[in-house]
């Protein structure tokens, strides 16, 4: 299980800022810290865009962190995005909000040029939309992109647009009008939260922007509900200390500008002047002809970035085929951010080198984070419901016992007991699960009501009851 707590991981243990800039997000948005850290490379993926661009193979990726969020009402998703506008703001960087709104919104139109002079006829500008340009995109509302309707998959596609890698040319929106066609280059951070709708699964299973954003699902317990209204009571009237101040992380994303700047400007051979003046497609011209040189990989990467994707894979691959293969589709998503998230450790290091140890970072959260996606999608998400689940759950676990070597006692506790250990490991095969806890809670659920259970030394054996012994 997931521990939801951001300082168990080495990059927040190593690098203060991260620390830092923690305080002043958990004092927005509570009991949220897997969000809070990864909004710090939503920020910084703004900061770096103008500059970054990272090689694979013929094509490249770059630095933008994008967020789905799905979280209960009130429970400090909205809130969240406070902090994460304030420090943009704070950095230079631009931030959006947007709730609702037509394509015109998103994309842009066609508007008659107010400099023409044939007033009859004037020519037509564009009038670039949300997704226009670079800026972190609060998306508050995003049950929006799980509904139907012609719209709401028009945004959807969009957002996926939007979210194509910059520089290979797939992140240009192109819109079609009766006048004419216009075309945008979109090169936004997307923060993306809702609460958990109806259907949402199959949502997360088979729409593409999924495989473009870092997924993250909790569920709030009551207990956790009320500790948090509790530290908002004591909150009234009482200023929170911090160890890092907010100008300082502010400082830090500005600093980071000036760094990736100069840097473009050295390896260029142009003076700052000279790049100053270059229009913006120029300049993108010249960042893509240095993409390899900007950061460079040690020996240590590659088998740290192929150890990753292994481990990644190592969560699907006892599932059944039809289960492996969507839960898979997430994959080259998390092995892109992983080499994203990588070059952000090195940013916040100050170095232009990226080791073994900086993907070794990303994978720690990334590993986390798509583990809990797939054990939301097995356990929290009901695969069929009422009766037919019973069933089906009643006939897995009678399998199970069948599949499991037995046991007699000598004693009064006689024959037909199987390991425990082996039931659950039989149940795990037939049942597709693969995740420790939604296995033991399908046990609790259904398992213990059908099984006793005994212990010999520290082994617990089980045995079914009379009454599913006769119909196993």
């Amino acid at each position: 299980m997931m521990e939801h707590r951001a300082d168990k991981y080495e990059c927040v243990r190593k690098y203060p800022i991260l620390g830092g800039y923690l305080e002043h997000y958990n004092q927005v948005s509570r009991n949220n810290e897997i969000p809070g850290l990864i909004s710090f490379f939503f920020i910084q993926g703004q900061a770096a865009i103008p500059y970054v661009r990272i090689p694979v193979g013929a094509s490249n990726i770059d630095p933008r962190v994008s967020m789905f969020w799905i979280q209960d009402t009130r429970t400090g998703k909205s809130a969240s995005y406070q902090v994460i506008e304030q420090l943009l703001n704070a950095a230079g960087l631009d931030s959006v909000d947007y709730n609702s709104g037509n394509d015109a919104a998103l994309v842009g139109t066609l508007v008659p040029d107010p400099d023409d002079e044939d007033r009859q006829n004037p020519a037509m500008i564009t009038r670039p939309g949300l997704l226009a340009g670079r800026k972190g995109l609060n998306f508050d509302e995003g049950s929006v992109l799980l509904k139907g309707g012609q719209h709401n998959e028009n945004t959807t596609l969009f957002l996926q647009s939007a979210l194509n890698s910059a520089g290979t040319g797939r992140n240009m929106l192109v819109k079609h009008m009766a006048r004419d066609t216009f075309t945008i280059k979109s090169e936004v951070s997307l923060w993306i939260t809702t609460y958990p709708p109806k259907g949402i699964k199959e949502h997360v299973l088979e729409k593409g922007i999924f495989q473009r954003v870092l997924t993250y699902w909790r569920h709030w317990t009551l207990e956790m509900k009320r500790a948090v209204a509790h530290e908002l009571a004591h909150a009234v009237h009482n200023k929170p200390e911090y160890s890092v101040s907010f100008d300082e992380v502010a400082n830090y994303f500005i600093d980071l500008q000036e760094r990736l700047k100069a840097r473009t400007i050295k390896l260029s051979g142009l003076s700052d002047l000279e790049w100053n003046e270059m229009s913006e497609d120029d300049q993108e011209s010249m960042v893509m002809s240095l993409m390899g040189s900007m950061f460079t990989i040690d020996n240590s990467f590659h088998p740290a970035l192929v150890q990753a994707i292994d481990e990644y894979y190592s969560l699907v691959e006892n599932m059944s085929p039809d289960k492996q293969g969507v839960c898979a589709s997430f994959i080259m998503g998390l092995q892109n951010y992983t080499t994203v998230l990588a070059h952000h450790m090195a940013m916040i290091e100050g170095t232009w080198v990226i080791r073994g140890d900086h993907v070794d970072m990303a994978k720690e959260i990334l590993y986390d984070l798509y583990h809990n996606l797939i054990h939301w999608l097995e356990s929290e998400v009901k695969v069929g419901s009422g009766n037919k689940e019973k069933g089906q759950m009643i006939g897995f676990w009678k399998d199970a016992y069948n599949r499991c070597e037995r046991f007699d006692f000598d004693d009064i506790r006689g024959q037909g007991w199987v390991k425990k250990s082996e039931l659950l490991k039989a149940f795990s095969q037939i049942s597709n699960y693969s995740s420790p806890s939604t296995i033991n809670s399908k046990y609790n659920e259904y398992g213990a009501k059908m099984f006793k259970d005994t212990r010999e030394g520290v082994r617990v054996y089980v045995r079914l009851r009379e009454e599913h012994m006769k119909k196993a």
